[in-house]
């Protein structure tokens, strides 16, 4: 693979989509290319280069949820066992099924837990208080029940190994994690910093091409489930870590536990993020071509991480502007044309039958769909509009929907041609009537019927 070409490509790709700078790593048998584009911030002189840290977001839960099975690997933890016989805060929780959640259910996001849960004080740092909070909590789900991604169940596994070993989150994933992997990321709310640069976030807003520099905040409770920042390189050295193809990394993770964390958990239906779900692992692409990884986005950012175990291949993309996230299929795509078939998940957009039936029975109607689903903080509001239906929520999305067979459906942004997003809803096995909202991966419960 020649870097000279694919840095250009990647510099030209990152102008298309208004990405300030951007970091590629892939490995591949015969070693690691790594290639920049751009600026750490618009507008600053600074280049972006290997080093530079861009924030991972939720790709941060792959060192999390590593850092959990190395716990198991020594024996010190159950994955399927109850925390709450680990967390005191869980004993008696408001929702008596909480006490019954389990490591493995909450790697999986199949823990029932709500996927947003922040503290009244932004700036507080001890996971104990946050596990605390989450304890009065009510559950989205039976524990076990259904997928829904949570961020709150991350956070809880931060405290959750710092009850096991005694020590700080940071301090714990510096001493198992990062110094045996050597690498250093950011930590974010940490006082000892890295010798290296931080790339500034950026937002595009939609339809535009202008990138705005921002300030990337993060409650200090949340820092397992979104709180590093590191380079395309470091994320490469924990794929490799996974893959067992790096001698120096072997020892903090047994096969066992590699294998374990990159097994599909029954039940974790990833629908709209992924094709399957294992234990902090995403699994992406067909069947016969099946990569392992994980996605971010925060404010400003976003980072991809892609690897294939059995052919040791591994491909990583950091960003410091929300359009990251329409750059990585335009990468995906480019290394395909290069021999690298990296996998992705491609839910596809289904055709809309206008001659279909709705939930009820003659044309198609949109009474049943009609209503609030809540999960925690976030509420999606589905509204009749014009002959047809609105999606919204409280951060200001409004999009159009157009219901397709099996109640899956496609969400057009009124303020953007950018792709839809795709969701469906779920019906309740007793009732028969809708009881779920899936969409981008997270689940919400139907609350009550629009007036």
């Amino acid at each position: 693979m020649e870097a000279r070409q694919l840095a250009s490509r990647l510099q030209e790709l990152a102008d298309m989509h208004a990405v300030p700078g951007a970091q590629l790593a892939v490995h591949t048998g015969a070693g690691t290319v790594s290639v920049v584009a751009g600026l750490e911030c618009y507008g600053e002189p600074r280049a972006v280069d290997t080093r530079t840290a861009f924030a991972y977001g939720s790709v941060s839960k792959v060192f999390a949820a590593t850092l959990v099975l190395q716990l198991v690997s020594d024996g010190d933890l159950e994955l399927d066992e109850p925390v709450s016989d680990v967390l005191a805060e869980f004993r008696e929780p408001a929702d008596a099924r909480l006490a019954s959640i389990t490591p493995r259910q909450l790697l999986s996001h199949t823990s029932g837990l709500v996927a947003d849960h922040e503290l009244d004080d932004s700036d507080e740092r001890s996971l104990f208080r946050y596990a605390t909070s989450v304890a009065q909590l009510p559950l989205l789900d039976r524990p076990g029940n259904s997928f829904s991604y949570s961020n709150t169940g991350y956070n809880i596994l931060g405290r959750l190994v710092e009850a096991v070993t005694g020590l700080k989150w940071r301090d714990a994933l510096q001493d198992f994690l990062l110094r045996p992997l050597g690498v250093d990321p950011y930590i974010d709310h940490s006082s000892e910093r890295p010798a290296r640069a931080l790339a500034k976030g950026h937002a595009v807003r939609p339809g535009q091409r202008e990138a705005r520099p921002v300030d990337q905040f993060l409650p200090p409770t949340w820092t397992p489930a979104g709180g590093l920042s590191g380079s395309a390189q470091d994320l490469i050295a924990l794929a490799r870590l996974h893959m067992g193809t790096d001698p120096k990394a072997a020892a903090p993770l047994e096969d066992e536990q590699r294998v374990e964390m990159r097994t599909a958990v029954p039940g974790a239906d990833a629908f709209g993020m992924a094709d399957a779900w294992a234990l902090g692992l995403g699994h992406y692409g067909s069947s016969d071509n099946r990569w392992l990884g994980h996605d971010g986005t925060v404010d400003g950012g976003t980072a991809h991480l892609r690897f294939h175990p059995e052919s040791g291949l591994a491909v990583a993309l950091t960003t410091n502007a929300t359009t990251g996230s329409s750059l990585w299929p335009d990468v995906v795509g480019e290394l395909r044309t290069l021999g690298i078939a990296v996998g992705d998940y491609e839910p596809g957009v289904p055709t809309p039958d206008p001659s279909a039936s709705g939930v009820g029975t003659g044309p198609r109607d949109f009474e049943p769909l009609v209503g609030d689903y809540g999960n925690g903080d976030t509420v999606f509001s589905i509204r009749r509009h014009d002959d047809g239906i609105r999606l919204s929520d409280r951060t200001g999305l409004v999009a159009d929907v157009t219901v397709h067979d099996s109640l899956s459906f496609t969400a057009r942004r009124v303020d953007t041609d950018a792709a839809p997003y795709v969701g469906r809803f779920v019906l309740d096995g007793g009732t028969g009537e809708i009881a779920l909202l899936q969409l981008a991966g997270r689940s919400a419960k139907r609350t009550h019927a629009a007036a």
